[in-house]
Order: structure tokens, then C-alpha cells, then sequence
């Protein structure tokens, strides 16, 4: 178990760290990351020792345990999440972790399966509790309160910037409420816009998934780099393409407010 080890000793403390300095997201990013390739890195350093051999610890092949390890890297970064998440994030990180949870989860599962393929069926199983659960409770894990009164049904909180509709409810930053000028015409938008397609929302997830292409890659460096930029690629596109040229029945004022965010997105990592 020292890859494992190796990935929570240095993957943890790193993860923590950024999220003191940079805020949840990032923690929540670091941790899905860097845990799970600490913990291949070690298992792939590991496995190298026992290539011509045919051995096997305990009844296992090397390839299983290596890939054991890294998987349960996986998990424990997502529980690593769960706990640093347990009091609520604010609307912007909010956004943010939703977005890049699934094509970084689908990562780690690739990795886990470069060593033994039936993690691939585990991970999908696990990618299906994760969806399940946040398709039961959209809302789960947002720390917000009620609009003032005056705003009509909504939820905020004190300084994030975006804005949305999520699970039917709209969720509108506290520093929008106070700064932008038409924030009472964006919230009436937000809550009559166009709900997006389920061909988009199916489009949008099976890009979400792209990242488990990484299993057909040799195991190494390569499939570090080139995994990490399709998880990227994927969060991106998918936002697209479920946000992207929807129509809106307030023009004026979504291209407004998207310059209003443009102007103070210093702390935001998705494009507007």
C-alpha cells in the first residue's frame, strides 16, 4: 500500500494548502488530481520491480495491486472532498467543483484501469452514484440562504459573482446582488430561461466521460499529460455545451452582466 500512502502524505497537504490560498475549487481540483497520479506515479515505480517476474503478493498480480492502490487513491480523494465540502461552498466554487468532478473522477478511473481493465466497470458504477446523487438533490452541498424578499424566489450568498439555474431554483452570487445594477432583471432572466435539451444534457455528459479514453494509452508520463488535458478539454466543452447559444429573453442584459463578470472573474476558472 505505498502508493496509496505516498498519494494521501503528498496529495492532502498540497490540496490544502491551495485551497488556503486559491479557495475550494482549487482544493477540490488539486485533490482529484493530484492524489490519484502521486498514487500511479508510485504503484508504476512499484510495478517496474516485478516486469519478467511471475509473481504474486497474496494471491493478486502486481498489475491488479498497482491498480488497486490507485483506484482507492480515487476514493479517498473524493472523501477528501466530501470532508473539506461538508459546511457548503459558495455559488462560484459551487459551480466550479461541479463542473470538473466527473472528467477528473473519470480520470483516476482510467488510470486505476491501465493496470487491471475491471476498474473500468467499478468506476462506471461509481460515476453513476455520483450522477444519481447530485440528480437527487441538485443542491446538495451549496451554502446559501434566501434572497431578500424583494427578489422574488431565489438563493444567494455573500460574494460570489455567477449566476444560474439549477435544479429549477436560481442561485445568484451576494457581490452581483450588491454591485450589478440590473441584478433583479437577471434573476427574472435566469428564472425564464430556456431549460437546456436533454440531447445537450446527453451530449454534454458523454464528454464528461472522454477522460476514461486514457486507458488505451501506454501507462506513464504521456498518459498524465495527455489525460490531464482532455479532463480539462472535457469541463470546458461540456459547460459549453449546455450553457452556450441558448436562447434568452433579455439580450441587453446577459451580454451586461457577462462584462460585469469578465471585469472581476480574478478568482473564476471557467470562461464567460
Amino acid at each position: 500500500m505505498i502508493a496509496l500512502i505516498m498519494g494521501m502524505i503528498l496529495g492532502i497537504p498540497v490540496a490544502f494548502i491551495l485551497g488556503k490560498l486559491l479557495g475550494k475549487a482549487s482544493e477540490v481540483l488539486m485533490a482529484l488530481v493530484g492524489i490519484p497520479i502521486i498514487a500511479y506515479a508510485t504503484a508504476l515505480h512499484e510495478l517496474g520491480m516485478f516486469i519478467g517476474l511471475n509473481v504474486s503478493i497474496e494471491g493478486f498480480s502486481p498489475e491488479f495491486i498497482a491498480g488497486a492502490e490507485t483506484f482507492l487513491a480515487l476514493i479517498v480523494a473524493l472523501g477528501y472532498v466530501k470532508l473539506r465540502t461538508r459546511r457548503g461552498l459558495g455559488i462560484d466554487d459551487f459551480i466550479q467543483t461541479g463542473l470538473s468532478i466527473i472528467p477528473y473522477t473519470s480520470f483516476g478511473i482510467a488510470l486505476a484501469a491501465q493496470f487491471w481493465e475491471g476498474f473500468l466497470l467499478l468506476g462506471s458504477i461509481l460515476i453513476g452514484l455520483l450522477i444519481l446523487k447530485s440528480m437527487k438533490n441538485p443542491l446538495r452541498g451549496l451554502n446559501v440562504k434566501p434572497c431578500p424578499q424583494e427578489l422574488g424566489e431565489c438563493l444567494t450568498d455573500e460574494e460570489s459573482l455567477m449566476g444560474a439555474r439549477i435544479g429549477g431554483r436560481v442561485v445568484i452570487g451576494g457581490r452581483t446582488l450588491r454591485d450589478f445594477p440590473h441584478a433583479k432583471e437577471l434573476i427574472e432572466c435566469l428564472r425564464s430561461s430556456a431549460e437546456v435539451p436533454k440531447s445537450r444534457k446527453i451530449a454534454g455528459f458523454i464528454v464528461y466521460l472522454l477522460p476514461l479514453s486514457v486507458v488505451l494509452l501506454p501507462p506513464g508520463g504521456l498518459t498524465v499529460v495527455v489525460g490531464l488535458g482532455i479532463a480539462y478539454t472535457s469541463t470546458l466543452l461540456s459547460a459549453a455545451l449546455v450553457t452556450k447559444g441558448l436562447p434568452t429573453l433579455c439580450p441587453e442584459v446577459t451580454e451586461e452582466y457577462k462584462e460585469f463578470i469578465r471585469k472581476r472573474k480574478k478568482k473564476l476558472d471557467i470562461q464567460v
